[in-house]
């Protein structure tokens, strides 16, 4: 996205009743005929009432959904929209704790975020990834620490690449050493490659999991455990992973959580 530091602090300096009038001018900051994504947000409709911070730009968000690329991003909002509010109740006592100058700087990331979603809405074809995307994005917003967007552009767009043949045995490895991994940070060797064998699939050696787990690998969810030094060469031996904190965290932004 180009954009100059003039540009940018003005849009930080924007008075936080007018962000139409910041996203539009950071619209005129970009080449639309490279990302014609931020017209059509700017045509959306507000599909449900969006809590705090994507009230005020909802409002804005209006039409006509036909396109394909627009049914996904308005699939996007409707997955986002659900989210937060099951939140509602926690963000309107939290937002009146923030200081003016922290609730501006947190709508301006959401912002941010809530159109990079849904470019990669725009460029992504299955729906179950676009739902995840709104997932990512809903949870991460609603969180109370500052929102680290980095991470969760880099998360949204690993969702754009992982299938649900992906998610499947990711979760399974999370629900056997998730836990360890937010409490500890890490699992030491020889405790993943027992925590393994708890999982769905056993000992048993399924070559489809080769593949799911080297992708996997590949975004930095799960990393490769080094078989044992005493492993017989001849062994008809299954690879096996261990969860990061980055496979933790993707798993834990993808669920829709059932609070009220």
């Amino acid at each position: 996205m180009k954009r100059d530091a003039g540009a940018h602090a003005n849009l930080l300096n924007m008075p936080i009743d007018d962000p139409i009038r910041a996203l539009e001018q950071q619209f005129e900051m970009e080449d639309l005929s490279t990302s014609p994504v931020t017209k059509k947000v700017l045509d959306l409709v507000s599909l449900a009432p969006l809590a705090w911070p994507f009230n005020k730009i909802a409002e804005k968000l209006k039409g006509h959904l036909a396109a394909d690329s627009i049914e996904r991003i308005r699939l996007l909002l409707e997955t986002c929209a659900k989210e937060i509010l099951k939140h509602a109740k926690e963000l309107e006592q939290f937002h009146k704790t923030l200081t003016e100058q922290e609730a501006q700087v947190r709508e301006y990331v959401s912002k941010e975020l809530l159109l990079d979603a849904a470019r990669k809405a725009e460029n992504t074809r299955a729906k179950d990834r676009v739902k995840r995307i709104g997932l990512i994005l809903a949870n991460a917003v609603v969180e109370p620490k500052p929102t680290d967007a980095d991470e969760v552009e880099e998360l949204m767009r690993v969702a754009m690449e992982l299938s649900d043949r992906d998610i499947e045995p990711l979760r399974e490895l999370a629900r056997i050493e998730g836990d360890a991994v937010r409490a500890q940070g890490r699992i030491p060797r020889y405790d993943a490659h027992m925590r393994w064998e708890q999982c769905s699939w056993g000992t048993r050696v399924v070559p489809e999991l080769e593949s799911v787990f080297s992708k996997l690998e590949s975004y930095g969810l799960v990393s490769r455990i080094p078989p044992p030094n005493n492993l017989n060469i001849m062994a008809d031996y299954q690879n096996r992973y261990v969860l990061l904190q980055k496979g933790t965290r993707f798993v834990d932004l993808i669920q829709s959580l059932a609070r009220t």
